[in-house]
């Protein structure tokens, strides 16, 4: 009897042992479980956040796409109205470039009749192959002089705004193949309204004559009084 009750003791001691770890493990399962809820509670906000993110992503995207489409279409009209300018530019340059051939002929034409006697023909711009190429001369005409009207003068002459070195280097080289080609006497001439001293000074050596505005053939550079 008393190790039958023992036994009872020792059942009810282990059995109570049990319960009380049972419950340790439930309360670490809800514990767990409580974990794992706001574990999927915060993941949920993370995929919210997520989601918001990309979307925020996309239509920057669409903007920046925008952007690039209005920039192209900026840059084509810019190309288009650059192409209108420099077209326009070009146009100009063949009027002002023509007006001052026009002035060119008309001057030189009674300079050469005033200041040498000479009978002058039409002066004109032309394309004459003295070389391998075809080349525009911007001045070239006839002229005789009465004292020898057996003798063809050649008129080959240039006209520029504003004469440069560069412009007469390739006019003296002009008039070396022109005198090649051509039968007579060639009269070298430039036409402009500028011309820097050292310029003055480089066509005067190649024995070019000189006009500008003052209606004149200059055959010297400026003094250093103008």
């Amino acid at each position: 009897m008393a190790q039958a009750q023992n036994r009872t003791e020792k059942t009810v001691i282990k059995t109570e042992v049990d319960i009380s770890e049972l419950k340790g493990i439930v309360k670490e399962l809800a514990q767990a479980q409580n974990r794992t809820e706001k574990t999927v509670a915060k993941t949920e906000v993370d995929i919210s956040e997520l989601k918001a993110i990309v979307k925020d992503f996309g239509q920057a995207q669409d903007r920046t796409e925008q952007q690039v489409k209005e920039l192209a279409q900026a840059q084509e009209k810019t190309e288009k109205t650059v192409r209108q300018l420099a077209k326009q530019v070009g146009g100009l340059s063949d009027v002002m470039g023509g007006d001052l051939e026009d002035i060119a002929y008309i001057v030189l034409h009674e300079v050469l009749e005033r200041e040498f006697g000479w009978q002058v023909g039409a002066l004109e711009r032309v394309w004459q192959t003295w070389g391998r190429e075809p080349e525009e001369v911007d001045i070239f005409g006839q002229a005789t002089d009465p004292k020898e009207p057996n003798q063809t003068i050649w008129i080959v002459g240039e006209a520029k705004h504003n004469i440069s070195i560069k412009e007469v280097d390739k006019f003296i080289k002009q008039l070396e193949r022109a005198r090649q080609h051509l039968s007579g006497e060639v009269f070298p001439i430039m036409f402009c309204y500028r011309a820097r001293p050292e310029v003055q000074q480089m066509i005067f050596d190649a024995d070019i004559r000189l006009v500008q505005d003052r209606a004149r053939i200059q055959t010297t550079p400026p003094t250093a009084n103008g």
